[in-house]
This record gives structure tokens, C-alpha cells and sequence, in this order.
């Protein structure tokens, strides 16, 4: 589950972002850039992919952020903000900027094609 006024705030923002696409994923909502899961709400967080260096810094010095722990394996280049960070709409922003510009240095997904039958 996640925090639906967290998550209308986010389409508000994110809206005018034609590279996003947003979709339900394990129990959150994620927001897709390339491909690839630029940030997301879990639980009662925001949760952004910014890359091993950029989420390191951002844990020693912010005291919002945290290794995003999922089911007991912390996930590299991911950082966990809790929600007493995002009560103000430039915050929350700052937070997802920080993720789509790492995101978008990601280069494109395809879709796996079928392997072809012989």
C-alpha cells in the first residue's frame, strides 16, 4: 500500500513529463523512465534510484534518506525518504529531479523479444 495524497501529488507534478509513465508495482506505484523504475511510493516512503555514489552521499547527509531495504537485501543505488521530507511540493520535487536526471543517463530498454522456433 501506499500514500494516495502523496501519489495524487505526484501525478501533479510529474504530469507534464511525457517520458514517465506511472503503473502499479509490488504493492506501490512506480514511475518508469527508459524502461527502467525512476522513483516510486512504497509503504510511507518515496523511493529513488539514484545511482551507488549518489544514494551513499545522500544517506550520510540527509537525515530523511535511507538504503532502501527490500525484504532484507539493500538495493544499490537506491534511497528510501521518508514522508516527514515530502510535506512541501518543492521537496518532493527536489527528490524526484534528483532521480530522473540520474535515470535518464540509463539507456533505453527493449522489450525482450521471443526467442524464433526452428
Amino acid at each position: 500500500m501506499y500514500d494516495r495524497g502523496l501519489a495524487t501529488r505526484l501525478h501533479e507534478l510529474t504530469a507534464a513529463f511525457y517520458d514517465l509513465e506511472e503503473t502499479r508495482m509490488f504493492g506501490g506505484l512506480a514511475y518508469m523512465m527508459n524502461g527502467h523504475i525512476c522513483f516510486a511510493l512504497w509503504d510511507d516512503y518515496l523511493v529513488i534510484r539514484i545511482g551507488s555514489e549518489s544514494a551513499n552521499k545522500l544517506v550520510d547527509n540527509d537525515p530523511h534518506a535511507r538504503p532502501f531495504d527490500l525484504a532484507g537485501k539493500t538495493m544499490k543505488g537506491w534511497v528510501m525518504i521518508a514522508a516527514d521530507a515530502l510535506g512541501e511540493d518543492h521537496d518532493l520535487q527536489n527528490y524526484i529531479d534528483i532521480a530522473m536526471i540520474f535515470t535518464s543517463t540509463l539507456p533505453q530498454k527493449t522489450a525482450k523479444q521471443a526467442p524464433k522456433k526452428h
